[in-house]
Formats: structure tokens, sequence, C-alpha cells
């Protein structure tokens, strides 16, 4: 029998981190909104500037080339603290694709839910592209990989010291001056590079929420 712990699990994690933000939101009147329209997002991302984000997440099965049963059903909770620093300032001058490039250090734990119950964890290095428009909508493309250690225990894919390329697409919703809503989606793969047996590989869509603290 499928457990719809997963989904429930994720539920609750995002109400626990999202409720704090209901009054940053609502802010503290008609002089809070206006000076947070006039607050210039853009200004917080260049060389030196740092983030402090933690996100949640659900992943869902992404099978590519050959699989086991037990990896196509695969899910997990996801969890990620993360810091970030800017390692350019902006780029492009007034183009499209104005934007800065960030280096992300991001711990990575995952909370196996179907089709058995396992854990994950470890850690990630991301490069992220900022698109930095004009007003509060921040999105961002990033790709890396990191290592972690696995006991998911489902069939084609062996446990300990495994690899996780990955990319995805996102974007900042700027709440307040300095305090961003994130939404991502990730591809993330799972695979020990075939230096043990079995080793299908696990590819997961990833779909993240959270929060990002912008430091001046």
């Amino acid at each position: 029998m499928r457990r719809p712990y997963g989904p429930l699990l994720l539920a609750m994690a995002l109400g626990m981190l999202l409720l704090p933000m209901q009054g940053w939101a609502a802010g503290d009147g008609p002089e809070s909104s206006k000076q947070e329209s006039a607050a210039a997002p853009a200004r917080l991302f260049g060389s030196g500037k740092q983030e402090i984000a933690i996100a949640v997440g659900y992943a869902i099965p992404l099978p590519v080339g050959n699989t086991t049963a037990e990896i196509d059903d695969l899910q997990y909770v996801f969890l990620a603290p993360r810091w970030g620093i800017g390692i350019t300032n902006p780029l492009g001058g007034d183009a499209f694709y104005r934007g800065n490039f960030e280096l992300l250090v991001e711990g990575q734990f995952f909370f196996e839910t179907e089709p058995t119950s396992g854990w994950g964890g470890g850690f990630a290095l991301l490069f992220r592209y900022n698109f930095l428009p004009d007003g509060k909508f921040i999105p961002f493309v990033e790709a890396g990989a990191g290592i972690l250690g696995l006991d998911f225990d489902v069939a084609g894919q062996d446990d300990g010291f495994n690899f996780s390329p990955q990319a995805g697409l996102g974007f900042h919703y700027f709440l307040s001056e300095n305090t961003a809503l994130t939404g991502e989606w990730r591809w993330l793969h799972i695979s020990n590079a075939d230096t043990r047996e079995p080793n299908f590989g696990i590819d997961s869509s990833l779909f993240l929420i959270g929060v990002s603290f912008f430091l001046e």
C-alpha cells in the first residue's frame, strides 16, 4: 500500500516555513508598502553580496533510460539550507540578460517516502545566474553537483557514497527590502559513477519553495 506521508509532511513543513512571512508581506502599513515598492532588489546582487536561505521541497520520479520499478516509484522530501555569495558584479549593461553569477553552498537532506523509507545527506556546490530586471521579481538559472551518503534501499541503486549532478531554474520574489520568497524546479540525478553495482541512477523532478535573506 502506498503511504501518502510525503505530501503531508511537505505541507506541514511549508506551513511552518511560511507562517512568519505573513507579517513581512503585510508590512506595517501604507508607509511600509511605499518603502518596499521603492526598494531595488538588484542592489543586493553583486560581487561579495551574500544570502542565507532555507528551502523545502518534494521530488517525484523522472524516469530516464533503464530503471527499475522501485526507482520509478521513488519519492522523497528534500530539505536544503544554503549560503550564497556573489562572484561577479552585474553583467550585460541594460540588456535583457543583465545579471550576476553567484556561488551557492547547499546542505542537502533526503527523506524517502516511497516506495520504502530511507534517508540521505550531503552537500552541493551550485552556480547560479540571477537575471536582474527592475522590480521585485528576480528569475535565475542554476547548475552544479554534490556528494551524499545514501540509504534508500531500492532495487537498482546501491546505497553508500553517491554523486548528485543537478540543474534547474527558479525565482526570488521580494516580500521586503532584504527578504524574498524563493521558488525552484530542479532536475536532480543520483548515481555512483559506476564505481559499484547496481547503478541504474535515480532521476527526480524536484519542486522547492523557501525563504532567502540577503545581507548588505
